[in-house]
């Protein structure tokens, strides 16, 4: 069985915070939404860690050094335009 995309993971883990926050559950069955919802918690960061090292993967110079940097859709922008114009 396929394991579920981020956004799915992501919109479970947020229907059982909700869950928790708001209704009215014995003890166990908020100990077991808990345990699910750290489950789905850890899926959450193996899914950004991998998507993370992928990225730093496609920053590589020609060096081999990695560089990392915050994505700005404006200075990709500007980024893009300067290739086009041959800075």
């Amino acid at each position: 069985m396929k394991k579920p995309d981020f956004e799915t993971s992501l919109k479970e883990l947020e229907e059982i915070v909700e869950q928790l926050e708001t209704s009215d559950l014995t003890l166990d069955e908020t100990l077991a939404k808990y345990e699910s919802g750290i489950k789905i918690y850890k899926q959450c960061y193996q899914i950004l860690g991998k998507a993370e090292k992928r990225i730093n993967i496609l920053l590589k110079n020609s060096h081999g050094d990695t560089r990392t940097e915050e994505f700005n859709l404006k200075k990709s922008d500007d980024m893009e335009s300067s290739a086009i114009e041959g800075e």
